[in-house]
């Protein structure tokens, strides 16, 4: 792996010609940087699927407690949730 300081130098000019030895350095480096691109890529380009509501039924029914609701079918049914015998 070839150091920052190595490097600033090549780009500003300070070493005129590089050696073979730094330039398959290089090259093997830069190789395994757009390695690296490319699969960090294919992460960010995966579709994440959340579910169409961040909260859970549980946190809707205790939404109605909190809302003054004191019977659990009546909670439930305001929390969107259909209960046994509901139409």
């Amino acid at each position: 792996m070839i150091d920052d300081t190595c490097l600033h130098r090549l780009t500003t000019g300070d070493i005129s010609a590089p050696t073979p030895a730094t330039l398959a350095d290089l090259a093997a480096e830069l190789l395994s940087l757009r390695q690296e691109n490319a699969r960090l890529k294919q992460q960010l380009a995966t579709e994440v699927k959340l579910p169409y509501t961040s909260a859970s039924p549980v946190c809707d029914i205790e939404a109605g407690y909190a809302a003054g609701v004191t019977d659990c079918k009546e909670a439930i049914r305001r929390a969107g949730f259909l209960i046994e015998g509901d139409d």
